[in-house]
């Protein structure tokens, strides 16, 4: 599978393999501490990001058959990764996007849209329909406002724990059109 998009010609979506499980997390710990970590990195914050963003942690997702992960690559460069889970329900839907980071260099590109547009295609070929469901940190309007645009509504909240303190999150959902 392969994108061309106008301001990104040379932009590829395919699925991971192991080997690319280094740059995963080497990108997964970039977005994740210029997402969340404004005031400095935190001990519990590198904890997290070394734990949840090792090249073990991300060859487990890429070797599960119940997940997929999708990375956006321009030749050698990865640009940005999406990671499904087939199996997680949430209301009627069981298919989750865990993850969908882009590098803040390549945001406004399409990358993040072409992510989500095989990640989609990608649940209707696992569980028969392209609704997916996502959790999102109720501070990153970025984020919020690119599902939103993206045809999600919010549905509720959960809270993602950090270091024993709760992090408020929006649970949000697209269904086909």
């Amino acid at each position: 599978m392969s994108f061309n998009i106008e301001s990104n010609e040379g932009l590829r979506i395919r699925p991971a393999k192991t080997r690319d499980a280094t740059r995963i997390a080497a990108l997964g710990i970039q977005v994740w501490l210029h997402t969340y970590a404004t005031s400095g990195v935190s001990g519990v914050m590198a904890d997290y990001v070394l734990r949840e963003f090792s090249e073990t942690r991300l060859v487990e997702k890429i070797e599960d058959p119940q997940r997929l992960v999708l990375i956006a690559e321009d030749a050698d460069h990865l640009l940005g990764y999406a990671v499904l889970h087939f199996a997680a329900p949430q209301a009627d839907l069981r298919t989750e996007l865990e993850t969908l980071y882009v590098q803040a260099h390549s945001h406004g590109q399409g990358i993040g849209r072409a992510l989500l547009v095989e990640a989609r295609s990608a649940a209707a070929r696992g569980n028969g329909s392209s609704a997916i469901w996502l959790t999102v940190n109720a501070r990153n309007d970025r984020a919020i406002a690119f599902y939103q645009r993206q045809g999600f509504v919010e549905i509720g909240e959960t809270d993602f724990m950090l270091g024993g303190a709760p992090h408020r999150n929006l649970v949000m959902v697209v269904r086909p059109d």
